[in-house]
């Protein structure tokens, strides 16, 4: 059973599966994916902080912090994963300069390990299965 089917069970909605997709910690993601991700929730962050400042205030704002840092965490944690990385790479943000500009690089150009690692498949190989051959029976 999948990680998200084990938390949510049978009768899930598809907002809360949406929701622990983008918020899940394990696994790989391609840098495509995580550029389009990272896109998406930049813009889902501006729109929803403009919208919320101008119509309950600034103070309103700090709402969105917390899911988008949760998810921005999700991101980077799975982009490091599929470089066999572990999450504690995030550390390096605390090294001035040097840190994220290493992470920014690393995110951004470096290319996932090839074939599966210990966190998971290689997502550029998912569902790609060049071996199978079908073998017909005679009736």
């Amino acid at each position: 059973m999948p990680y998200e089917a084990s938390l949510l069970g049978r009768g899930s909605s598809l907002v809360a599966q949406t929701i622990l997709a983008w918020t899940r910690w394990q696994g790989r993601m391609r840098r495509r994916t995580f550029l389009w991700k990272l896109l998406v929730a930049a813009f889902a962050f501006v729109v929803l902080f403009v919208f919320m400042e101008r119509a309950l205030g600034h103070a309103s704002t700090l709402l969105l912090y917390p899911p988008f840092f949760a998810v921005l965490l999700s991101l980077f944690v799975r982009r490091l994963h599929d470089q066999a990385r572990s999450a504690w790479w995030l550390l390096a943000v605390i090294v001035p300069i040097l840190g994220p500009l290493l992470l920014a690089f690393l995110f951004l150009f470096k290319r996932g390990t090839d074939g599966s690692n210990q966190y998971g498949d290689d997502p550029r190989r998912v569902g790609r299965d060049y071996l199978r051959v079908a073998i017909h029976e005679p009736a």
